[in-house]
């Protein structure tokens, strides 16, 4: 027996050498194998001859021990290696061969599947595909028997195939049958058959085979058919080849939707066009400076110039200059991606101002840049008018009632000063609350209507706003021997003219209803918003009604009022762009938090 060295040398599946001067030693039969020397010292030109020609980088890398990979022809056959070694400051190369040809030449079959992947993304439709698949299999990867299947509704069917028995080639597979593609095609994973002898579910499709690969064609979960190759030796598809195969099949997958996409995009285009020129709405595109590239015939109608008259028009045309503006505007932010709906004008060709409801979206051209934009365009004339006429009416009726209850409440004042019995006075005094309840209502229905519009936010000092409603209401927290413990909030908060309105309500409430001793007010900074909570030691609210705590009219069972004031304060609120909740105090007591925008921000 040799040294326990030698043996654990030989025993290496990488060959083994060194070079010194021009000999080169060969260590072990792995490097024999490799390079079919007999002797174990050949002269070293005899190796660099198996190299060949252009591969001196290589030799050179040998020679300075440093890593390489080259190829070496041997008995005809070429063979790919990488060599791993040092050299020694006298030049001896101590190395090793391991043989990569394999992953060579998968690497050059992954190469070949990514060409036929681009080529297949320049087909003009799914026959295309399957005609550069089954060549890439049988030229490329070297499979004789392969085919392609579809589904078609709850079956797959042959649509190429080359290799298959002819009266298998009509066969319809019911995905509830047998066979290793429905089983691959309804597991949605690929499935390896080794020995299709041995599997119950095998459907003889090509005569004398023994192992079947199927894979499924998936894009997004969504199974297009199945990809299915057979051969006939048992366990003869090598795992290199599968990895292939699922490659091949999953950017199959990617170019058949693109496909499909493509196929529904043309089958619809008439249809939509039908829908867009039958809408009852205005659809208008623009290009990026406002020329009219299309325009529907409701959009002609609305503005009294017909859609072949509108195309190559400017949106100027038929809006006023102050609106124009606004849509230049607009067109600024389609370019960053926005879309928006918002109200605008419009000018009928008699000069008619024409109020209009406008969704707009940004277009892009096919190369992805920017097109301009794609709106639709709704007609509210009619229902702008009826609001002006309604706020008018509203108006008139709240101010008319305000106006008599004022006249009321100074007659039952002089009444209050005559000569009345006890009973009189109660009914009186009744009247009076009634008349001043009234006043209250009336001016928070003219708040909420204010609150519902548009304002110009501004900082606003919410400790001086805090600091004056907490003196309108000290004689009647005397009265009720409550007092408030109020903390400096320290940050201007973006708002308006109703914002003292939400403290005025919470506070007030907090008073009138909460049936406790303290009120506190604080607040802290947090983020882009400022964080005011008023809370109370009070009864608290009751469960029933917490859920439904903003909505119009929801109120206590002994409350007089009328119910709008917490929806009040929520509207006002995030029409400054807040938020209110009622915070979780446990069964006693009242917290709201008002989350206002920091002027600070």
């Amino acid at each position: 027996m040799g040294h326990p060295s030698s043996q654990l040398t030989e025993a290496l599946s990488v060959g083994l050498f060194t070079i010194s001067g021009d000999t080169l030693t060969v260590l072990n039969q792995a490097m024999a194998d490799l390079t079919g020397f007999t002797e174990r010292q050949v002269p070293v030109h005899r190796f660099w001859t198996l190299m060949g020609k252009g591969q001196d980088g290589a030799r050179e890398c040998i020679l300075r021990g440093r890593a390489a990979r080259f190829s070496l022809h041997t008995d005809g056959h070429r063979r790919w290696v990488e060599f791993r070694g040092s050299a020694a400051h006298d030049g001896t190369v101590l190395g090793c061969l391991m043989e990569v040809t394999g992953h060579v030449q998968f690497d050059r079959k992954m190469q070949a599947v990514e060409q036929v992947a681009r080529e297949m993304k320049l087909a003009a439709n799914r026959q295309q595909v399957y005609e550069m698949v089954m060549a890439f299999v049988k030229d490329v990867l070297g499979y004789d028997n392969c085919a392609l299947l579809e589904r078609r509704r709850d079956a797959l069917a042959v649509v190429r195939q080359r290799g298959y028995r002819q009266d298998v080639i009509s066969l319809r597979l019911p995905l509830s049958g047998k066979g290793i593609t429905v089983q691959a095609f309804t597991a949605g994973e690929p499935l390896y058959v080794p020995d299709v002898l041995r599997n119950p579910r095998y459907i003889e499709g090509v005569q004398g085979a023994r192992c079947e690969y199927a894979v499924p064609i998936i894009y997004r979960e969504e199974p297009f058919g199945v990809l299915d190759v057979q051969n006939d030796r048992t366990d003869s598809i090598t795992a290199q080849d599968r990895s292939l195969f699922n490659t091949l099949a999953s950017e199959m997958a990617v170019v058949l939707q693109g496909l499909r996409t493509t196929e529904e995009l043309r089958k619809s285009e008439a249809r939509y066009r039908t829908l867009v020129e039958a809408a009852k709405d205005g659809i208008i595109q623009l290009a990026p400076d406002e020329t009219i590239m299309f325009a529907n015939q409701s959009l002609a109608k609305l503005v009294g110039i017909t859609a072949e008259q509108l195309v190559g028009c400017s949106l100027r045309d038929i809006t006023t200059e102050e609106q124009f503006a606004v849509f230049q505007q607009k067109t600024a932010q389609r370019r960053q991606g926005l879309r928006d709906t918002y109200e605008a004008v419009l000018v009928h060709s008699s000069g008619r101002r024409l109020d209009v409801l406008v969704s707009a979206a940004p277009h892009y051209t096919a190369d992805g840049g920017f097109g301009g934009t794609f709106a639709i365009v709704t007609d509210i004339t009619r229902i702008k008018e009826a609001e002006e006429r309604a706020a008018f009416f509203h108006s008139l009726l709240r101010h008319d009632i305000s106006n008599k209850n004022q006249i009321i409440l100074g007659y039952l004042e002089i009444l209050a000063d005559t000569d009345l019995t006890r009973e009189q006075r109660e009914l009186v005094d009744l009247a009076s609350r009634a008349i001043v309840s009234s006043n209250e209502l009336i001016r928070k229905v003219k708040e909420l209507q204010m609150a519902s519009e548009p304002h110009e936010l501004r900082p606003v000092d919410v400790d001086a706003v805090l600091d004056e409603v907490v003196a309108e209401f000290s004689s009647e927290l005397a009265r009720r021997d409550m007092r408030i413990q109020r903390r400096p909030i320290g940050t201007p908060v973006m708002g308006d003219e109703l914002t003292r309105e939400i403290f005025v309500n919470l506070i007030g409430n907090a008073v009138t209803h909460s049936g406790g001793t303290t009120i506190t007010v604080d607040g802290r900074h947090r983020g882009p918003y400022t964080a005011i909570r008023i809370s109370d030691d009070g009864t608290g609210i009751p469960d029933h009604l917490r859920p439904h705590l903003f909505t119009r009219r929801v109120k206590g069972r002994e409350s007089a009022g009328s119910g709008l004031g917490l929806h009040l304060v929520k509207t006002i609120v995030e029409a400054q762009g807040g938020s209110i909740d009622l915070q979780d105090t446990g069964k006693e007591g009242t917290c709201f938090e008002v989350r206002l925008l920091s002027a600070e921000a």
